[in-house]
């Protein structure tokens, strides 16, 4: 159960999980208030999964992590261990230890992805002790994200802690209640 722990800690910050903050001196960055909207809408979903991935030089990707999630389960996949993590899912937060967790958010402009429109975004993320510049794609219809991309401020961090070569990742998330079926394993000890 410890490895899920840790395992989760890591690939939990990698796409945001962040504690709720007590009080509510802390306010949400307005220029964020779409992408907000999204990153709600994406992590209250019942039934989705993510792939993570390195992006590496020239834009190529490498998968890492995989992530689904059932009603009240999360499983987590190390790539390079090839065994699956299980465990309660998480409550997720809108707010970092020191603020918004998303600041500074600015629409890129809208594209076509797979005949379907969306928005493009771009800002800062926050999750202790992790900073990122991210890009995120979100769906005009549902206002899930389709895409997000982080560029670890400290590349070394990302590169340690995830396993990246160049401190980026991508995650690319699926909605389809099938891809959060449970997978066959094999699962760490628990």
């Amino acid at each position: 159960m410890l490895r899920f722990r840790i395992f989760s800690a890591l690939l939990l910050a990698a796409i945001g999980a962040a504690p709720a903050l007590a009080g509510g001196d802390i306010k949400l960055d307005p220029s964020c208030a779409e992408v907000n909207y999204s990153y709600s809408a994406t992590r209250l979903s019942w039934f989705y999964s993510a792939k993570l991935y390195d992006v590496r030089s020239g834009g190529s990707l490498t998968q890492i992590g995989e992530m689904r999630f059932g009603q009240s389960t999360a499983y987590l996949l190390d790539v390079r261990k090839q065994k699956w993590a299980r465990g309660n899912r998480l409550n997720w937060s809108l707010l970092d230890v020191d603020g918004p967790k998303f600041r500074s958010c600015t629409l890129v402009g809208e594209d076509l992805e797979e005949g379907k429109k969306v928005k493009h975004y771009r800002m800062t993320w926050h999750s202790d002790p992790y900073a990122a510049y991210g890009d995120f794609w979100i769906a005009s219809e549902g206002k899930r994200i389709v895409r997000a991309q982080r560029r670890f401020m400290d590349q070394d961090q990302a590169n340690l802690k995830f396993g990246t070569t160049e401190g980026t990742i991508m995650e690319i998330f699926d909605y389809d209640p099938a891809t959060s079926a449970a997978p066959d394993g094999p699962f760490e000890d628990e």
